[in-house]
């Protein structure tokens, strides 16, 4: 895509497991006012606390007082409850996980605001890759060798980036989880831009709890529904979180060990490739944030888990970003191997860049923001430069 010669900041329409905030992965449409009689009055009320503010899954704010449930939600509820028992879920599962469910206004506030799409590339990756998440990162890598390197042979994802997505994602697990997982999908189910996709994860949720896979009071995460350490999606627990070490349950919000296993097995059924890493910052030619642009169409063709990614624009093999002055951050040349990579220019003006490579796409599965793949990706290598450090100590 052409973006007036530059590539922009652009979240895809992908369907994505998580939308940042934990839910890593949603695509931003344009902005409409909510009509539903639950959240119309309260708009305008909450939108001063967003300003300025550096929302993100380990930064939560205090909620406001929800509002209360009306006819209009009623009647919405009582056609889910239709819906799940045709589906086979049973009564008392509806009862557990619906009885109390109620909309919350700051849901809707932060889907109309999320940071991907309103910070620039230094605010956003300067408060996620933290000095705090570095040093934390490289100690979690040496404190859960064990179980980290079991994720990581068992589907081939290096433990780093296991790491980094834990530690962007929730802060190792230190964060906690306080949103009911029923709300919140409810809340985006009910609301009319993105209805569709988490109607289906509501049901997703309710299959969860009636199978057995978790218990109610479990189910908690963050303001868009993304649960457990990994934050995943309900549809993506179902289809990704494994259970490690054979204790029978996929425990995504206690169990470390699965934890790390469901984080590898995602990359991996994304198409990840354990003899690449994720690409790297480079320095740019004078006038490159323009010239070197261009669209995917007019460059190699990209691997199949990229070439949905139109956004990432022209994809050339290494060296020939070489020949076209692409360098080294401390101006020294581009790795010598042959590999297709695309550029990621971020904020204009700074004369950097950064040329990612195929494992980026499978990140950007994950949450579809280059920022957040980003974030992913340089916070893996600071990790593994502590972790080096450490050791050497």
């Amino acid at each position: 895509m052409n973006f007036g010669g530059k590539t922009r900041p652009f979240w895809l329409s992908l369907g994505s497991p998580l939308l940042f905030a934990g839910a890593g992965f949603f695509s931003i449409l344009t902005v409409f006012i909510v009509s539903q009689p639950a959240f119309s009055k309260f708009q305008g009320e909450q939108t001063k606390q967003e300003a300025g503010q550096n929302e993100t899954v380990d930064e939560p704010a205090a909620e406001p007082v929800p509002p209360k449930r009306d006819a209009a939600f009623e009647a919405w509820l009582e056609l889910v409850r239709v819906e799940a028992r045709k589906r086979g879920i049973r009564q008392e599962t509806i009862e557990t996980a619906l009885s109390d469910v109620t909309p919350i206004v700051r849901v809707i506030q932060r889907d109309r605001n999320q940071p991907e799409v309103k910070q620039t590339y230094a605010r956003y990756l300067n408060a996620r890759v933290s000095d705090w998440r570095k040093a934390k990162g490289a100690t979690a890598l040496n404190e859960h060798q064990a179980s980290l390197t079991a994720a990581a042979t068992k589907y081939n994802v290096q433990p780093r980036f296991i790491a980094a997505i834990w530690g962007v994602e929730t802060n190792y697990g230190t964060v906690p989880l306080t949103y009911s997982v029923f709300d919140t999908v409810s809340t985006l189910a009910y609301d009319k831009r993105r209805a569709k996709r988490f109607r289906r994860e509501l049901f997703a949720a309710l299959e969860i709890l009636d199978k057995g896979m978790t218990t109610f009071d479990k189910l908690k995460g963050s303001w868009a529904g993304a649960m457990g350490q990994p934050q995943f999606m309900p549809e993506n627990y179902l289809k990704y979180a494994v259970d490690m070490d054979g204790d029978g349950q996929r425990d995504i919000w206690q169990n470390k060990a699965d934890v790390q296993g469901s984080i590898a097995n995602y990359l991996k059924s994304f198409g990840w490739r354990d003899d690449q890493t994720w690409g790297r910052k480079v320095k740019l030619p004078a006038g490159g944030e323009t010239s070197l642009v261009g669209v995917q169409e007019n460059g190699i063709s990209p691997d199949r888990q990229c070439k949905a990614f139109k956004s990432m624009g022209i994809w050339r093999d290494l060296q020939d970003w070489q020949s076209l002055g692409v360098r080294r951050l401390d101006g020294t040349a581009l790795p010598p191997r042959s590999i297709p990579a695309a550029l990621i220019v971020g904020d204009e003006g700074d004369g950097e860049g950064y040329l990612v490579y195929r494992n980026f796409c499978s990140i950007m599965r994950y949450n579809p923001s280059f920022k957040y793949a980003l974030s992913v990706g340089l916070l893996s290598d600071a990790i593994k430069a502590g972790s080096i450090a450490n050791a050497s100590r």
